[in-house]
């Protein structure tokens, strides 16, 4: 039977993973009996490699950001050397796993590891069809290569740049959005009979405050200041796997009749429509799950790069608002909740921009490269 290979990194934090999760379970369910598997790219070459990348990113961007955005800016300038180059170093090692699974289609979703499938693709050795997941709601050259099947897109927005600024032919770009859990797909239940599930209070304006991973910031100021300013409001706290900073959480806030902190949690689908706003940095995952579920961001110290031009399309499509002081966030959050009018078109909006099939959409493009 065809199988499907899912290529991709966890370097930059889980939003890639969970892009390619998301994918395979899209498969699972519209085609249950296909053989689908998920890899990384950089541990196949070196784990050494791999934990060196990923010690020189997130040390960039803890200590020097603007470096990172400054490289993510120039992209045009070298994305076509960094590419050939990173994909050449990668592909060998590849190109023998590849002749192990014999993939018949390969999807990444994430643009380090798609150079190496596309020089391993040109070789000709192992015949495959190529395509890719494009995780946010912009799109660099890193993430366009000739050897490319077909592109799983955001927004009408990335489709246009990849045909105007890249060249890449129509009838390569699939809309479908950034791949996000099939739960997403579901109607979900009133929010209400949400909450009470979730052995929440039903009636407060909720605030969903996400920061695990790379980090929101001085989550404990944003916290506090919640506590003091919005009384009357309910605020949940996902850390995800971030062990550490929920247990320094808990020391200080546990017991709070009006915050809920939380660590890794496997319903977000229902954390989210549980919520009337989120308050997290704009990766591409995570706010593609708010827009599914009709959820307003609130966006807070976005990345330089990919996250900063998120939170510019996320922002003039009036879907999010912006502060990027923690202690300042109850103030942004108050206007909201004394005008619902307001929060309900911003709701609207995100509804209508949202992709709660993305992942299902994505399956089944994925099917028609399955010969």
């Amino acid at each position: 039977m065809s199988k499907v290979l899912i290529l991709t990194e966890t370097i930059g934090g889980n939003g890639h993973y969970r892009a390619a999760d998301a994918v395979l379970k899209g498969l699972q369910h519209v085609e249950p009996r296909l053989p689908v598997d998920i890899t990384c790219g950089l541990p196949h070459f070196s784990r050494q490699l791999e934990g060196f990348v990923r010690r020189v990113y997130l040390n960039t961007l803890q200590f020097a950001p603007g470096l990172w955005g400054a490289a993510y800016s120039k992209e045009e300038e070298f994305s076509d050397t960094f590419r050939s180059s990173l994909g050449k170093v990668l592909a060998h090692k590849l190109e023998e796993y590849f002749d192990q699974v014999r993939p018949q289609v390969v999807v990444c979703t994430h643009a380090f590891c798609l150079g190496a499938a596309g020089v391993v693709k040109e070789r000709g050795r192992i015949p495959f069809r190529l395509g890719t997941a494009i995780t946010d709601f912009d799109v660099n050259g890193f993430w366009v290569h000739p050897s490319v099947d077909f592109y799983l897109v955001a927004h009408e927005s990335v489709a246009d740049k990849l045909q105007s600024r890249h060249g890449i032919p129509g009838e390569r770009i699939y809309r479908t959005g950034i791949p996000i859990d099939p739960a997403f797909s579901r109607t979900p239940s009133p929010k209400r009979e949400v909450r009470v599930e979730m052995a929440m209070d039903p009636d407060p304006f909720t605030v969903l405050l996400m920061g695990g991973g790379v980090g929101l910031g001085p989550l404990e100021h944003a916290i506090k200041q919640f506590d003091r300013e919005m009384p009357e409001a309910q605020l949940v706290v996902i850390t995800g796997k971030n062990k550490s900073l929920l247990e320094r959480l808990r020391s200080r806030f546990d017991g709070k009749p009006n915050i809920r902190l939380l660590g890794y949690v496997d319903r977000m689908a229902d954390w989210m429509s549980a919520s009337d706003l989120i308050v997290s940095k704009p990766g591409g995952l995570t706010s593609s799950e708010a827009l599914a579920t009709g959820l307003p961001l609130l966006i807070c110290r976005p990345i330089p790069g990919q996250e900063e031009r998120n939170s510019r399309f996320l922002t003039e499509q009036r879907v999010a608002l912006r502060q990027d002081q923690p202690r300042s966030i109850p103030r942004h959050i108050h206007p909201l909740m004394q005008d619902p009018g307001r929060w309900e078109e911003m709701s609207r909006r995100a509804k209508g921009l949202g992709k709660p099939r993305s992942s299902l959409d994505a399956a089944q493009v994925i099917l028609q490269y399955l010969s």
